[in-house]
């Protein structure tokens, strides 16, 4: 962690991405006080201590070391994605069958309906 004193006007940061205040000395994570030291955004600070920002857990920074479970969730969904695509294909199918035969059904209407009015 290193302290930092904001010079910019306009820094959001933070899990909440607050707003910080020009002048204030926060203490943050060593890599984003050297993005801003070097961006020319905020100075190191001198001062004892300062606010500390709280910022977002990467998934470098995470505590979970068992993805077991995430690839077990990860699997089912998959799986309900594969069976809900078949079931989908096959109602598609079924459809197109019914619409055929409608067709069908109405092209051979329409032309009795010809054929009828056909001597009047």
């Amino acid at each position: 962690m290193a302290l930092v004193k904001i010079l910019a006007l306009n820094i959001f940061a933070g899990a909440s991405l607050q707003k910080l205040e020009t002048g204030k000395t926060y203490d943050v994570d060593d890599s984003l006080a050297e993005k801003w030291i070097s961006a020319g955004k905020a100075e190191k600070s001198t001062e004892k201590k300062g606010d500390k920002l709280v910022t977002t857990v990467s998934p470098a920074n995470s505590t979970v070391t068992d993805s077991s479970v995430i690839q077990e969730k990860l699997d089912a969904a998959l799986a309900k994605v594969n069976e809900l695509t078949e079931t989908a294909a096959a109602k598609e199918a079924e459809h197109a069958t019914a619409l055929e035969a409608e067709k069908n059904r109405a092209d051979t209407a329409e032309a009795a309906l010809a054929e009828a009015t056909k001597g009047k």
